[in-house]
């Protein structure tokens, strides 16, 4: 359906152009078009020993991406959340059986409690909408990381394709034996099929189809505005003769990347063993493998891990202790027993309301727990890639590569710097990227929208404001989310401010003029390698950006919606309490 109206708005899109035509421009059309098509050609090839301006920005070494947008995969995660045990199998394969076992049973609890809290008078809303909405945002996240599954080819992807259904890769599978059989047997030299995953795809041919599938719930998950991954209506996209030439094509990428990719280069480097110093002919590849030897063997902090941890059992506790304080009268605090202030904290004996505060506290700790848990693999990220930055610093140096244990090369020729570049741009697309983007994003975007309902809060009833259960709850989650935020802030900042700090090739160039002032017959080629630090200086000036924390699922209009939104909130608050108008959302960050 998306492709038919696709092509109908550009085949309007040409006929309203062809009146815009003069007789000239479409006799230049087509002259274009049959000289092309006679024009004789003659193979080629890409020149290894060259750079492309994406080898400085980073681009060189991809990332796999989602092929639909952001909204749509949200709403896939809303879906797929809430029609959890429909897609358990789903969720099997983007996790674990026992990971998704004890989701599934966190949402059946979950429906429990809904149920209950008609029931039970003295349950609060927060306390039932909390956990529905940490879960819908966990869930989502996690839908947004393994969205890239079904970009990848069978050789690498370490899953099978989170949106094709067992039946469907089933019979597809068996996406691609008789072809790659075909190809075998008639003498294909190109096509190199990996008997591993032949295998494996002939096991999964043979096994018989589940009746569990969510093939039929697809439908839910597509909308006018996503060509969905992996469920579309297209014949090709599921075609074996597709996917074989597919399967062809990226062999061939790859047969081009081996050939041209700066990782083929070679620097003679200095390494260090048991204090003797050697060198050694070591690529881009090699060099990295060694940093991230190095940056595995580092020790990270438990600060806040032990943070999230404290926070999670604030919140959990955060109930009982706040009816606690509302039904305490300190004049009695003294002759008060435990077992009262037991039922202070829970409520008078009931069966209903002591089991919608068990699942409440069950699920408030579990799902508050995995979402802290994951902020703190955020903060892992971003320290790892600080360290990477750091002993990316430490390479042209022998002071201080010798004490890291890494490789030391100087910058002494065109070759060397060349390396430099690609080893940079190397270090920094390493680890995951797109995937912790989203999960900051996510905070980020949570911590907006609790700022945004505190202030409308305070706006609302000031005096009164302490008096609210679900404020309290906010507070901790915006106190929380705030320092986290502050935390990957400073990391990022200080990471890009290594990778673009320029004092390093400064400091080469120093060398260069020592070199020249010792050997005068060098002059010439010194003073060449001297003008390409000074351009690859002012090239790093040139594409490098600022640090940016926002990831990459809230776009420029979000952010500049939410800004104002945000701060005309804020501005309101703060000039009620300070007597005059502040505006905020007009200051420039």
């Amino acid at each position: 359906h998306n492709h038919k109206t696709m092509a109908r708005i550009a085949w309007y899109q040409e006929k309203i152009g062809a009146y815009d035509q003069q007789v000239w421009e479409k006799s230049l059309e087509q002259a274009e078009l049959n000289g092309m098509a006679c024009k004789p050609k003659r193979s080629g090839h890409v020149k290894p020993d060259l750079i492309d301006v994406d080898l400085v920005r980073g681009s060189t070494f991809g990332k796999a991406k989602p092929d639909s947008p952001w909204t749509a995969l949200t709403r896939k995660g809303l879906v797929r959340v809430l029609l959890f045990p429909f897609f358990f199998q789903w969720w099997i394969q983007v996790t674990s059986r026992s990971i998704s076992t004890c989701i599934l049973v966190l949402y059946f609890m979950q429906v429990a409690a809904a149920m209950l809290y008609v029931e039970v008078p003295a349950a609060i809303a927060s306390e039932q909408l909390g956990p529905m909405c940490l879960m819908l945002l966990l869930g989502t996240v996690h839908c947004q990381i393994v969205s890239t599954e079904s970009n990848r080819s069978p050789s690498v992807s370490p899953v099978s394709s989170s949106s094709t259904s067992p039946a469907r890769r089933r019979r597809y599978g068996s996406y691609f034996l008789l072809f790659a059989q075909e190809e075998s047997s008639g003498g294909a030299k190109d096509t190199k099929v990996n008997p591993r995953e032949v295998e494996h795809l002939r096991t999964e041919g043979s096994r018989p189809a589940s009746d569990t599938d969510d093939t039929m719930w697809e439908d839910l998950l597509q909308g006018p505005d996503s060509a969905s991954t992996g469920s579309s209506d297209s014949e090709g996209r599921y075609c074996p003769v597709y996917q074989h030439t597919s399967f062809l094509s990226s062999q061939g990428q790859l047969s081009w990347l081996q050939a041209c990719h700066p990782s083929r280069d070679r620097v003679s480097a200095i390494i260090w063993e048991q204090g003797e110093c050697k060198k050694a002919d070591m690529s881009v590849l090699e060099i990295s493998g060694i940093i991230l030897t190095r940056v595995k063997v580092v020790e990270q902090g438990m600060g806040y891990l032990a943070l999230g941890g404290l926070v999670t059992a604030t919140l959990v506790l955060l109930p009982f202790g706040f009816r606690l304080a509302q039904r305490l009268d300190m004049t009695r605090l003294s002759s008060l027993s435990l077992a009262e202030l037991a039922v202070m904290a829970v409520g008078p004996p009931d069966a209903k309301t002591y089991a919608f505060l068990f699942i409440t506290t069950v699920e408030r700790l579990c799902l508050t727990g995995l979402f802290f848990f994951m902020m703190c693999v955020a903060e892992r990220t971003y320290k790892q890639r600080l360290v990477f930055a750091k002993l990316f610093n430490h390479i042209t140096s022998a002071r201080k590569a010798k004490k890291s244990e890494i490789p030391h090369f100087r910058l002494k020729n065109v070759q060397n710097i060349k390396m430099w570049l690609s080893l940079r741009s190397f270090l920094k697309r390493r680890g995951p990227q797109r995937s912790v983007d989203v999960i900051v994003s996510s905070i980020f975007l949570l911590a907006l929208s609790i700022a945004f309902i505190l202030c409308t809060q305070l706006l609302k009833s000031h005096h009164t404001f302490l008096d609210s259960e679900t404020n309290w709850e906010l507070m901790v989650w915006g106190s929380s989310l705030i320092l986290f935020l502050l935390r990957l802030a400073t990391l990022g900042s200080e990471t890009n401010c290594k990778y673009s700090n320029v004092s390093v090739l400064l400091t080469e160039q120093i060398n260069l003029y020592l070199k020249m002032e010792k050997k005068p017959n060098k002059k010439e080629n010194l003073n060449i390698v001297n003008n390409v630090l000074k351009l690859a200086t002012k090239l790093m000036k040139e594409l490098d950006t600022p640090f940016r924390l926002l990831g990459l699922t809230v776009n420029p209009l979000i952010y500049n919606i939410t800004r104002v939104v945000i701060l005309s909130a804020v501005s309101a608050v703060v000039s009620d309490l300070l007597g005059f108008n502040i505006r905020l959302w007009k200051i420039k960050p």
